[in-house]
Order: structure tokens, then C-alpha cells, then sequence
């Protein structure tokens, strides 16, 4: 597949500032996070099929050296992104979590 331009649901704003003050522990944790999230995402712009589907159609991506991922959709002209989440949860509110963003 080739790259398209990601975007993210309106409501990943209040997931990304939830992750950045689980890091606010570290004294640049804020942006350490917020870079390993855009490294992430320019993976995902690449090449959006270079990670695996989970929970049906939605991809994860795990977001380097922190507890949370990145759930995104590939449709036909962008890659949405619909939840950044801490992966220290039951499978089963991740999924109820994903699914409940955004319908295809």
C-alpha cells in the first residue's frame, strides 16, 4: 500500500493529554511521550498496513518504550486514528473502547 496522510478523531486530544501526564513522573516526560507518539505515527503514514489488525479492521501500533498504542482505520484516501491507549488494561474495555469511536 502506499503512504496517505493520517488524522486523528477529535476526541485522541484528551487520550493524548491523558498519556502525557501518566509520563509527567519524568522531567520531560510530556515531550518524551508526545516524540515516541509522532515516531509512531509517521510509521503508520508510511506504510499503513505494517501492522496488524486487531479488533476487526482497526490496526494497533505500540507506541516505542511506553504502556500505550496507538488503534487507527485505514480508509480509502487517510488513516484515521481513533484511540491512543494504555495497553494495561482488560483486552475486553480496550475493545468496547476502540469500536465505540468510530464506525466503518
Amino acid at each position: 500500500m502506499k503512504s496517505q496522510p493520517v488524522e486523528a478523531l477529535e476526541v485522541v486530544e484528551s487520550d493524548l493529554r491523558a498519556a502525557k501526564e501518566f509520563y509527567s513522573w519524568r522531567s520531560d516526560g510530556a515531550d518524551y511521550f508526545h516524540g515516541q507518539f509522532l515516531e509512531a505515527v509517521h510509521w503508520i503514514e508510511w506504510n499503513p498496513e505494517m501492522f496488524s489488525k486487531k479488533f476487526g479492521f482497526f490496526r494497533r501500533v505500540i507506541i516505542r518504550n511506553t504502556f500505550f498504542a496507538i488503534f487507527y482505520a485505514i480508509e480509502p484516501d487517510v488513516t484515521t486514528i481513533v484511540a491512543v491507549v494504555d495497553m494495561r488494561q482488560r483486552p475486553r474495555g480496550i475493545l468496547k473502547l476502540v469500536r465505540g469511536r468510530k464506525k466503518i
